[in-house]
């Protein structure tokens, strides 16, 4: 008996990532969805994938990982002193779900040629927030969770809407009630504010630095645009605007083009 629990033991630590800070401030390993705060010397360059990354007066930085990434995330610096050090940092690959979504009126399933030229309108504003690169530093608090609830639905499943197979979800998906009150994870600059067709009445907050966040399907909306708020300061409040089957808050968090997993920035995944 004594033997198995210590082999138990052993395969029970031995399966658990050991996570460790190298000379960026980050732990490894990584997790594909993540986004990653780094700091280096002051008057030192970080490039990533062969673009500079944007660094705040302090030297800190931030990276984000697509949910499909699978290389090693590589991170160059050129050190002001002289020389430079590449880091080659493991990332650890996520199983994603197959998700089923019943019950969803055909409009938006398959909607009409007028709507779809909405809808493209709708994801070309969220894009043009999302490729916003300002000198904010709010992507280097800790993030806590805009609502507690139920996880409905999980970033990165295959969805399925009505039978039909549909492209992966972007969000993680909080469905605490109608109504319940929604906060900011992390202070910024409020981007956008928008009745859009598919996600209903949507918030998107600017973060700095690349990163930023979408609130969707939300009841109420209480921050302006263009205001600056800080962490946890009320944004509204959930609903079930838009194409949705029932109230939830739809997160989702981004690092310019790159989707992200709000559960990894979580620590819950």
């Amino acid at each position: 008996m004594k033997n198995i629990l210590f082999f138990l033991m052993v395969f029970v630590i031995t399966s658990i990532p050991c996570l460790a800070k190298n000379g960026l401030n980050i732990n490894e390993p990584l997790k594909q969805g993540g986004y990653y705060v780094g700091k280096v010397m002051l008057g030192d360059k970080v490039t990533f994938h062969g673009k500079t990354v944007k660094q705040s007066s302090d030297g800190s930085f931030v990276i984000g990982l697509g949910w499909k990434y699978k290389a090693k995330a590589n991170i160059r610096v050129d050190h002001k002193a002289g020389g430079h050090t590449i880091y080659r940092l493991d990332v650890i690959p996520h199983d994603y779900e197959t998700e089923e979504v019943s019950g969803l009126p055909p409009k938006y399933v398959d909607p009409p040629i007028k709507v779809k030229m909405r809808i493209a309108k709708d994801a070309a504003d969220v894009r043009a927030v999302r490729a916003i690169d300002s000198s904010l530093n709010n992507f280097k608090e800790a993030i806590i969770w805009p609502v507690k609830g139920r996880i409905s639905g999980r970033f990165g499943s295959h969805r399925i809407l009505n039978g039909e197979p549909r492209n992966p979800h972007t969000g993680l998906d909080i469905a605490p009630g109608q109504g319940a009150l929604i906060v900011a994870p992390l202070g910024g600059k409020v981007s956008l504010v928008s009745d859009q067709y598919l996600t209903g009445k949507t918030m998107v907050i600017d973060h700095g630095h690349g990163l930023s966040s979408v609130y969707a399907h939300m009841e109420k909306t209480f921050a302006l645009q263009g205001h600056l708020i800080n962490q946890g300061d009320p944004i509204g409040t959930v609903g079930s605007s838009g194409r949705a089957t029932g109230p939830h808050l739809h997160w989702g968090i981004n690092w310019y083009g790159e989707r992200l997993n709000a559960g990894v920035a979580l620590g819950i995944e």
